[in-house]
């Protein structure tokens, strides 16, 4: 655990610290237009939502690392584990 743990650290602080730059955040506005982030992804046509889902997705995926609670994390495992 303390391994995956040190590696999600590591990719979170990495996202971070890309996305913090002037850069970083002109690209993370930028895609949260392009991946529909705020936008319904409905479509009448499955093929087009879906693919408009996964464009969601990849926003959703940076926007996460970033945000997560790692240690919280760990310690809701510990407690389920009875640590």
């Amino acid at each position: 655990m303390e391994d995956n743990s040190a590696k999600l650290k590591e990719k979170r602080e990495d996202y971070k610290k890309i996305f913090s730059t002037e850069e970083g955040k002109r690209v993370l506005k930028d895609l949260e237009k392009v991946c529909l982030y705020r936008t319904s992804t409905f479509d009448k046509e499955p093929m087009v939502m879906a693919f408009q889902e996964g464009l969601r997705t990849v926003y959703l995926h940076i926007t996460t690392i970033m945000e997560m609670d790692i240690e919280e994390l760990e310690r809701i495992a510990g407690a389920m584990k009875g640590e």
